[in-house]
């Protein structure tokens, strides 16, 4: 059912943009650099991770210069942390102990449906350069942990009740794109991006993400 959805959405989507004027629709692929922050001091980050945003977008130019965009995407993100306290973990196959200065890494993905606002320059020899400020509501679709009990290294264990369904954030980018010709171009940038709320379930700390994202695509 979820598979079957996403292909609903991407397939409106991309009918609008083929078929509405002042619509531009894109696919793109972002490596991301992701690292996780905590509000409380027995809880430090030790590791960033590598991850990656994969969808598609849609551009509505209201104006020559601006436009709305949205989209939908698989975004995987995630980092290590240290539990100065230690910590249960809740996984699908029980509770696990971290002990005292033991560490967890989160590997999380969520589907992430973008709303920003875009000014895009005139055409400067075939490169137009652009600037995009907006929201990031996600679903949490799954949870991975990677962590140590006793000499035991444990890796890729489902841990979907360790992370909250819903998060919500924001981004910056700033772009360029380079006409083919037609309607056709490639464009790359780079934004940052911030969560808002916690990823974490446990009441007593708030995890927050660092998002520093390299963007790559094509537009249509």
């Amino acid at each position: 059912m979820f598979k079957k959805n996403c292909i609903l959405i991407i397939l409106f989507f991309a009918t609008g943009s083929l078929s509405g004027q002042g619509f531009k629709f894109g696919i793109l692929i972002d490596p991301t650099v992701t690292w996780l922050r905590s509000d409380v001091k027995d809880i430090t980050r030790d590791k960033a991770r590598l991850g990656i945003d994969v969808g598609m977008s849609v551009d509505y130019f209201f104006s020559e210069n601006y436009a709305f965009t949205t989209g939908i995407s698989i975004f995987n993100m995630g980092g290590t942390l240290k539990y100065d306290n230690g910590l249960t973990l809740y996984t699908k196959g029980g509770n696990a102990a971290i002990a005292p200065g033991g560490k967890v890494k989160y590997k999380v993905s969520y589907i992430k449906i973008p709303a920003a606002m875009k000014f895009v320059t005139v055409e400067i020899g075939r490169i137009t350069y652009s600037a995009n400020l907006g929201l990031d509501p996600m679903i949490r679709v799954s949870t991975r942990v990677n962590y140590q009990t006793g000499d035991n290294d444990v890796k890729n264990v489902k841990a979907n009740k360790e992370t909250k369904l819903f998060n919500f954030g924001w981004h910056f980018g700033l772009g360029a794109q380079y006409s083919l010709g037609d309607e056709t171009s490639i464009f790359g940038g780079l934004s940052f991006m911030n969560t808002f709320f916690d990823i974490t379930k446990p009441q007593h700390d708030k995890i927050t993400s660092n998002n520093l994202m390299l963007r790559i695509g094509v537009m249509f």
